[in-house]
């Protein structure tokens, strides 16, 4: 195996881990540590997309962040795992297996799946379908995003 190769294959695994990783430490939150971590991201999307949202009484701020809360939270949960997706994608590209788009969307959906699993033993959280279809989601939209950048770099390839 080229050197190259070997290089790429040790970065992929290690972001697909990485991703991982992140996934299960944010849902080893508990309920608490949750609310708090999402209000966070919360205020500080509000702050970009909300004009005067600073000189917003708190509690003008904290309902508007209620309102956008739950968004903020299903949209991170298909943002973290598109980027497991994505990674997936090119990861089993690399390793030239059969049916990468099928294997990247069903590695992705079997670690939603636990992921919700591993909820349900954390305090203050639980798991919910809903959420396991939004990971699922995710995954496959990268999925077939990473494979139309790939087939469009391996179009450009060969008109060199």
């Amino acid at each position: 195996m080229k050197s190259r190769k070997k290089r790429l294959l040790v970065f992929l695994w290690a972001l697909v881990i990485a991703e991982a990783v992140m996934i299960f430490c944010f849902s080893a939150q508990n309920g608490e540590q949750s609310i708090l971590t999402s209000t966070g991201i919360t205020a500080f999307v509000m702050r970009l997309v909300t004009p005067g949202f600073d000189s917003m009484s708190e509690a003008e701020q904290m309902a508007i962040i209620g309102q956008a809360s739950h968004f903020v939270r299903k949209a991170a949960h298909f943002t973290e795992f598109a980027m497991l997706g994505a990674s997936l994608r090119l990861l089993f590209h690399v390793l030239s297996l059969r049916r990468p788009v099928l294997f990247a969307w069903a590695a992705g959906a079997l670690y939603a799946c636990t992921d919700e699993v591993h909820q349900m033993f954390v305090d203050g959280r639980g798991a919910m379908w809903q959420d396991v279809c939004i990971d699922s989601a995710g995954v496959l939209a990268a999925v077939l995003l990473a494979t139309l950048w790939l087939q469009w770099r391996a179009k450009r390839r060969r008109r060199r």
